[in-house]
C-alpha cells in the first residue's frame, strides 16, 4: 500500500484518549450497580452492546479501547495471554482464541446464559483424572460437590489413589462433608 494513503477504517477504528476515559467511567458506574446488586451480569453486556451501539463504536475499535485500558492497568495487551497464565487462567481454553473474533463467542455465551438464567448456574469447578489399572474416572469438583464419571463401573474399595485423593480433598474444605456422585456406565457421544 502507498504510504501516501490514508485508511479511513484504520482511523476510524483507532481509540482515542477521550474515548478510553468515557467508556472507562461508563464500566466504572456499571460495576458499581453491579456490587450494588442493581445490574445482572447480562443486563450489564447489554448495556455495553448499548454503549457500543450509541457510541458507533466497531468491534475492533472496541478492542483497541480494551487494550488501551488494560495497557493503564499495567497488562501488556500483546502479552495478554502468556500473564493471564501465569495467574492460572488459560484464555485460549475459554473461548478457543483472544481478540475481535473472541468478542462474538462472548456474546453468545452471555446471550445464552441470560435466557437460561433462572435455572442455570455458572461456576468454577475444578477436574481431575485417574488412570489406573483399578480405575479409569474423571472426578469434577465443586465445592462439597464431588462427581465421579466412568464408563466402567468405580471401584472405591480398591482404588488407593482415588481414596487418598478424596481425603486430601476433603482436608481442603476442612473437614466438611463431602457429597459424592457417581456416574458409573457412562457414556459419552458428540451431538
Amino acid at each position: 500500500m502507498d504510504d501516501r494513503i490514508i485508511d479511513f477504517n484504520e482511523l476510524k477504528n483507532r481509540a482515542k484518549d477521550k474515548d478510553v476515559d468515557k467508556f472507562e467511567s461508563y464500566i466504572y458506574d456499571l460495576y458499581y450497580s453491579m456490587a450494588e446488586g442493581t445490574l445482572t451480569m447480562g443486563e450489564f453486556t447489554k448495556n455495553i452492546f448499548k454503549y457500543m451501539e450509541e457510541n458507533n463504536i466497531s468491534q475492533e475499535k472496541f478492542y483497541d479501547i480494551q487494550k488501551k485500558i488494560m495497557e493503564r492497568y499495567g497488562f501488556d495487551p500483546n502479552n495478554l495471554e502468556a500473564q493471564m497464565k501465569n495467574m492460572g487462567i488459560d484464555l485460549g481454553s475459554v473461548n478457543g482464541n483472544v481478540g475481535a473474533d473472541s468478542y462474538e463467542t462472548l456474546r453468545k455465551n452471555i446471550s445464552f446464559q441470560e435466557k437460561y438464567k433462572n435455572r442455570l448456574k455458572v461456576k468454577n469447578v475444578s477436574e481431575y483424572y485417574i488412570n489406573n489399572n483399578i480405575n479409569t474416572i474423571n472426578i469434577i469438583l465443586d465445592g462439597e460437590n464431588v462427581i465421579i464419571t466412568s464408563v466402567k463401573k468405580i471401584d472405591l474399595i480398591n482404588d488407593n489413589e482415588l481414596n487418598e485423593f478424596l481425603t486430601s480433598y476433603k482436608k481442603v474444605l476442612d473437614g466438611k462433608s463431602i457429597k459424592i456422585t457417581m456416574c458409573e456406565a457412562s457414556h459419552n457421544y458428540e451431538y
